[in-house]
């Protein structure tokens, strides 16, 4: 069942990636049309730093959160991880996932309370354009939302893991520690 919901979920990561890729790459390709309009042309593009700001930043952002989690390449501290054996590993990855669960949870609730006002009270970002303001509001709650789903899957397999005494659930891979950034 562990596996079946990593599949899932992990199809839907990818799929949020994707649409975050594509929006990174509108980002890149609004910018040059902006610089060119503006330098070359004599005639910027007034919407560009308004859409930018306001909804891919936020989709490159919130929509890659969980699938990040999924392959390991948030921001870790694993200098003491690669010296404690399995079950403290486990350990850790349990108090981890409770504690991002903590917070991601509550940012999700307060960003969903959040979008939710927006919407309700036609909130517009003023300007040439009256960008909704909900849109990328409901962002936040969104990618939130799916890292929760990670975080949970992770609790659990790592909760299972650890009572069974068996590897039901990966732990995440451990780095060279003779390899340097310097």
């Amino acid at each position: 069942m562990i596996k079946q919901a990593t599949a899932v979920l992990g199809i839907l990561e990818r799929g949020l990636t994707v649409v975050a890729a594509i929006a990174l790459f509108a980002i890149m390709a609004l910018v040059v049309a902006d610089v060119f309009m503006r330098y070359v042309m004599n005639s910027p593009l007034s919407f560009t730093y308004d859409l930018i700001g306001l909804y891919l930043m936020a989709g490159v952002f919130f929509l890659t959160l969980s699938d990040t989690l999924r392959v390991h390449a948030h921001v870790g501290v694993d200098i003491l991880m690669s010296r404690a054996p399995p079950k403290g590993r486990r350990l850790s990855e349990i108090v981890t996932a409770l504690t991002g669960l903590f917070v991601f949870v509550l940012i999700s609730k307060v960003g969903f309370e959040r979008a939710l006002e927006n919407y309700e009270q036609h909130d517009v970002l003023a300007g040439a354009i009256p960008w909704p303001t909900w849109i990328s509001a409901a962002l936040v709650p969104f990618g939130c939302a799916v890292l929760v789903l990670r975080l949970v899957l992770q609790l659990i397999g790592n909760v299972l893991s650890l009572v069974s005494g068996r590897d039901l659930f990966p732990l995440p891979p451990m780095t060279d520690e003779t390899r340097s950034f310097e």
